[in-house]
């Protein structure tokens, strides 16, 4: 197992770069392979119009399971896997890996320029947002003995084994953050939390009776510390130089809305 890893601690930062081999591409976290070791290499196909028309199906299903649906029809082959990657492979790749892929795939069939515009909630005039891809930076681990999916996290006055949040994680809390936050972040942290203090994993009404201050903590190491791009934007105002940074939700960017 990995060894603590403080919360004050700072992710190496690296910018993502432009798609170095075709479609042959690379991703922070990876996955172990049907003999266990680790592995981060994969293929991808062309976006085509099927994709898209699947992105554009008005159907039940939130925007996390879109994009795994997404993320595994694209996937032609995966490094160490005894078979084609499917949904279950696509799900269980970590947020910030799912985010690169999307990055990606933008980057390889769209463009490297993302061009957005804003309205500053301050003087409500409107900001246009030019970034490239491959500008943005790239969070990665700062610790080398690292297991797989799982971190040794020290919180202050406990130290937890986590597992990354994965795409099934998204699919599982997306519908509850909308409606209570905080409720998802419980539903969030029961399921990726392993292990406390030695003591194995714990359920949800345990987690509502943990010190807020300690909840807040491991919020933050989930914001500021897992591998994959930083999507936070830092922005200025234009027209009044307020502050109007802002997170890119790369998966509104991906799935359309009208």
């Amino acid at each position: 197992m990995g060894m603590l890893e403080p919360l004050s601690a700072k992710p190496v930062m690296l910018a993502l770069g432009p798609a170095a081999d075709g479609r042959r591409l690379r991703l922070p976290t990876g996955w172990r392979g049907a003999d266990g070791a680790p592995q981060h290499g994969l293929r991808v196909r062309e976006l085509c119009g099927a994709d898209e028309e699947l992105l554009f199906q008005r159907v039940d299903t939130g925007g996390a399971a879109r994009i795994t649906a997404l993320l595994a029809r694209v996937i032609e082959a995966a490094d160490g896997l005894d078979h084609a990657p499917d949904e279950a492979f696509a799900a269980a790749l970590s947020i910030g890996d799912r985010d690169c892929l999307l990055l990606r795939l933008r980057q390889i069939d769209l463009g490297d320029a993302v061009h957005q515009v804003l309205r500053c909630p301050h003087c409500a005039g409107k900001a246009d947002i030019d970034f490239l891809i491959s500008e943005l930076p790239l969070r990665g681990d700062n610790v080398d003995d690292q297991d797989g999916l799982q971190r040794r996290v020290d919180l202050g006055d406990c130290q937890v084994l986590l597992r990354l949040p994965d795409g099934a994680d998204q699919a599982a809390v997306e519908a509850l953050a909308l409606a209570n936050p905080a409720a998802a972040n419980t539903r969030l942290f029961a399921r990726i939390l392993l292990d406390v203090d030695g003591q194995g994993g714990l359920d949800e009404p345990a987690l509502r009776d943990w010190p807020l201050a300690r909840r807040n903590r491991l919020a933050a190491w989930l914001a500021l510390s897992l591998p994959g791009p930083d999507l936070m934007l830092d922005l200025a105002c234009p027209h009044c130089q307020s502050d109007i940074s802002y997170a890119f939700d790369i998966h509104s960017f991906f799935l359309p809305s009208a």
